[in-house]
């Protein structure tokens, strides 16, 4: 069939269109700026573990590689003084909480500022793999050569800790117009993973399934420390964390008939519903943290909903992503990690991104609880292969994110119980977190009886039991054992967490201004348990040791469940 020339016109000007629109869709050019394009250099983006990693040689040019850049927020003084109002009973900000929205449009960078940055990757050959309503984070994709094209960076292949890590050579590099724009670049190198505090105990043996568990059971813990809840039979008001969520940020998966057996043998009846929610990809690799997670909350409020944020692997990145979601998503009231790291493995710049993550939390009512870690006050280890004695000596550090002054750090420590499940003994554990951080400044709420005089934040702020020798049950593939690490202690206090919401009808807000307030006031001995004796040295050094009042290893103590839910109801209730 012959076209006339009219068709031909018309069928030609359809092509130019679409050429034209495909043009439009994939350009880069027609935003970026041409002037004002010297490099300028994002300071605080290298792990300070490089000055300690042996070079071996430039990394593999083909390497894939996934960053997460971070941008800046605006209005930060402003952010900073609502949060102490949303704290402040007697502010008229006091518990009203933003959404996503209303904190992306005061607080967020611009969308103006989100698609510069989103072309100029895209003008370095990345792609551009997920964006995000608070505009806080623009993951990318490419190779480890793209990648240094886009930085100003040299990749390497170093030796550190028995392993092989790839790195940045020195801070990133952006173009002058993106400065004050993008404050971090996360993923450039693989110092930066988190590691679970999951600990079994050195006597550990699997058992058969069918033998009776070994360790403390969920009644056991809810008794110790008071929870009102159905597995503490002398609780007077019973809470089960029904129309609350929790929120667990972890990596790996778990096995459904592992948590299922678990909740069966102690006689757990679940109400909640538990959601999976993949991010990076999905895995089916089993990993005991996630597990022991959910059968820890599930088991204290087993009437709460439970958000799954499955990390595909323990990166750095893989976590901002993690985070980021939780919070754009606002769906949980309480979120658990039981993950961390040193804070010198990864950058003061990229902790600050993830920082602007929690704040936004923070100001939506969101509650973190995360492990303090369980290398005791040293939680930087240095490199077993070290030669040099003086590079081996331990350092006094503490764990990553319980470090952030928006997230509760929970130390451990270890318990004896009475025959009825009282408690007998308590100390603090010897390889429980806890010590003053390197990058965080003292929040203004930070204080009260047995802090000590400095301007850091310091860690921990309240404890559990964690100790493997007084450790947990744990059901993992098909097996009972006994377990600890301040990774029990995070999920345990999630769930009173999410009782304590339930007590009050609605979010509590962050933690930690609540919690050194009981600490200064006159009912501290009703709500918790002060933990007096014991130390944090983790058989390296002397470490801190526990004192009255608020210590090191175990901040304020351990809670006295039922005292904490009736002195909220008076403060805080709606």
């Amino acid at each position: 069939m012959k076209l006339n020339k009219w068709a031909l016109a018309l069928l030609a000007g359809f092509v130019a269109v679409a050429i034209f629109a495909f043009w439009q869709t994939h350009r880069t050019d027609s935003i970026l700026p041409t002037k004002n394009t010297q490099p300028v250099v994002l300071a605080g983006n290298t792990p300070a573990s490089l000055k300690q990693a042996e070079f071996i040689r430039h990394s593999d040019p083909a390497k894939p590689i996934t960053v997460a850049v971070g941008l800046q927020l605006h209005n930060e003084p402003q952010l900073e003084t609502l949060l102490a109002a949303q704290a402040d009973p007697n502010s008229p900000e006091f518990r009203k909480y933003l959404t996503p929205d209303e904190f992306a449009n005061r607080f967020g960078p611009t969308q103006q500022e989100y698609d510069l940055v989103s072309a100029y990757l895209k003008s370095k050959g990345l792609k551009v793999a997920g964006t995000y309503p608070n505009r806080l984070i623009v993951v990318a994709e490419g190779s480890l050569a793209q990648m240094e094209s886009a930085f100003g960076v040299t990749i390497n292949e170093y030796r550190y800790m028995g392993g092989v890590q790839i790195s940045n050579d020195a801070d990133p590099s952006v173009p002058g117009y993106l400065q004050g724009v993008v404050q971090s670049v996360s993923g450039l190198n693989t110092f930066a993973e988190f590691r679970s505090k999951y600990r079994r105990d050195s006597s550990f043996q699997h058992m058969p399934h069918s033998s009776a568990p070994s360790g403390f059971t969920p009644r056991d813990i809810a008794t110790a420390y008071n929870y009102p809840n159905a597995n503490n039979t002398a609780a007077g008001d019973k809470y089960s964390g029904a129309g609350r969520t929790v929120a667990i940020a972890t990596a790996y998966s778990y096995s459904q008939a592992d948590v299922n057996a678990y909740w069966r043998q102690f006689g757990i009846t679940r109400t909640g519903k538990v959601t999976n929610i993949p991010i990076a990809g999905t895995t089916n690799q089993l990993e005991g943290e996630t597990t022991l997670d959910l059968q820890q909350v599930g088991g204290q409020a087993p009437g709460a909903d439970i958000l799954m944020y499955l990390g595909h692997d323990p990166k750095f990145t893989t976590f901002a992503m993690i985070f980021n979601q939780i919070v754009v998503d606002n769906k949980a009231d309480v979120v658990s990690v039981s993950w961390g790291l040193c804070e010198r493995d990864t950058g003061p710049s990229q902790m600050k991104t993830e920082n602007d993550i929690f704040k936004q939390g923070a100001a939506q009512g969101m509650a973190v609880f995360a492990s303090s870690g369980d290398d005791g006050a040293y939680d930087c280890r240095p490199d077993p292969n070290e030669k040099d004695p003086a590079k081996k000596k331990p350092i006094l550090s503490v764990d990553y994110p319980s470090s952030d002054p928006n997230v509760v750090a929970v130390g451990g420590t270890m318990l004896i119980l009475n025959m009825d499940q009282s408690r007998a003994l308590e100390s603090a554990w010897v390889s429980g977190g806890g010590g003053i951080s390197s990058v965080y400044a003292r929040p203004a709420w930070q204080s009260g009886p047995g802090l000590p005089a400095g301007d850091k934040r310091v860690t921990a702020d309240v404890s559990l039991v964690s100790d493997p020798m007084t450790g947990y049950a744990m059901y993992f593939e098909g097996d009972w054992g006994q377990s600890g690490g301040t990774s029990f202690a995070a999920p345990a206090w999630a769930g009173l967490w999410a009782l304590m919401d339930e007590a009050v009808g609605g979010r509590l807000g962050h933690p930690l201004p609540i919690l050194y307030a009981i600490g200064r006031s006159a009912d501290y001995s009703k709500v918790f348990y002060d933990v007096t004796s014991g130390s944090n040295g983790d058989g390296r050094g002397p470490g801190y040791s526990s004192g009255t009042a608020w210590d090191y290893p175990t901040g304020w103590g351990t809670p006295n469940g039922g005292e904490l839910a009736q002195w909220l109801k008076t403060c805080c209730t709606k």
